[in-house]
C-alpha cells in the first residue's frame, strides 16, 4: 500500500513538473510570437502614426514581460522616433519623457549595456528638437558623450558611429557641427554594419538604411 501511495505521489510530481515546463514553453512561444509581430510593425513604421502605434504596443508588451530589457528598449526607440516625427513641441517632450522612463527600466534590467547607452544618446538628440535654440549645445554634448561611451564599450557596434555622424550632420558649425567628420562616421558605421550580427532575433539591429541615405548626402 505504501508503495502504491509513493507511486501516486511520484506520478503527481512528474505531471506537475511536466505541466510547468509545458506552460513555460507556451509562454515563451507566446512572447516570441508577440515580439516578432511587434518588431515587424516597428521595422515597417515610417510615419508619426505608425511609430506611435508600434510604441504603444511595445510598451504594453514590455510591461507584460517585466523581466526582459529588450521590449523596453524597442518601446523606447519607437517613442523617440515618434518624438522626432511629431510637429508639436509638447508632444515631442511627452514622447521623450515616456522613452526616458522605458530606458530607465531597461537599464535596471541590463546595466552597462552599450545598446541602451547609445539609445540614451539618441534620446538626448531628440531633446534638441523641442527647443533647438536653448538646447542645442547642452544636449548635443550629452548625446555625443553617451555615443562615445557606447563605442568604447563595444567598438564593433555600428549604431554609435551612425548616431554621432547624424548629430554632427544636423547641428550648425557654430555649436560643433562638422559635415566632413560626420561623413567619416557614416563610412565607419557602414563598414561595421557589414559584419555586425545581432545577438538574437530581437536584439537591436537598426540604423543601416538611414546611414546609407546620409552617406549619399555626403557625396553632394
Amino acid at each position: 500500500m505504501r508503495n502504491h501511495h509513493f507511486i501516486i505521489i511520484l506520478l503527481s510530481l512528474t505531471i506537475g513538473i511536466t505541466a510547468g515546463f509545458a506552460q513555460q514553453a507556451q509562454e515563451q512561444k507566446s512572447y516570441y510570437a508577440k515580439m516578432k509581430y511587434e518588431l515587424n510593425k516597428l521595422k515597417n513604421a515610417s510615419s508619426y502614426d505608425t511609430y506611435h502605434k508600434a510604441a504603444e504596443s511595445l510598451k504594453t508588451l514590455a510591461l507584460e514581460e517585466d523581466s526582459k530589457w529588450i521590449p523596453y528598449y524597442h518601446a523606447a526607440y519607437a517613442h523617440i522616433m515618434t518624438a522626432f516625427l511629431s510637429k508639436e513641441k509638447y508632444n515631442k517632450e511627452e514622447m521623450l519623457n515616456q522613452a526616458q522612463n522605458l530606458i530607465d527600466k531597461a537599464n535596471k534590467l541590463s546595466p552597462n549595456n552599450h545598446e541602451i547607452i547609445a539609445l540614451q544618446g539618441f534620446l538626448y538628440h531628440g531633446r534638441i528638437a523641442v527647443n533647438p535654440q536653448q538646447r542645442m549645445i547642452k544636449y548635443s554634448q550629452m548625446a555625443v558623450k553617451e555615443y562615445d561611451h557606447a563605442r568604447f564599450m563595444n567598438e564593433n557596434n555600428p549604431r554609435p558611429y551612425f548616431l554621432i555622424g547624424q548629430i554632427l550632420m544636423s547641428i550648425p558649425k557654430e555649436v560643433g557641427g562638422n559635415k566632413e567628420s560626420a561623413c567619416k562616421h557614416f563610412v565607419r558605421a557602414a563598414e561595421k554594419f557589414k559584419t555586425f550580427e545581432p545577438r538574437s532575433d530581437f536584439s537591436p539591429n537598426w540604423g543601416q538604411k538611414p546611414n546609407q541615405i546620409l552617406m549619399k548626402k555626403c557625396q553632394n
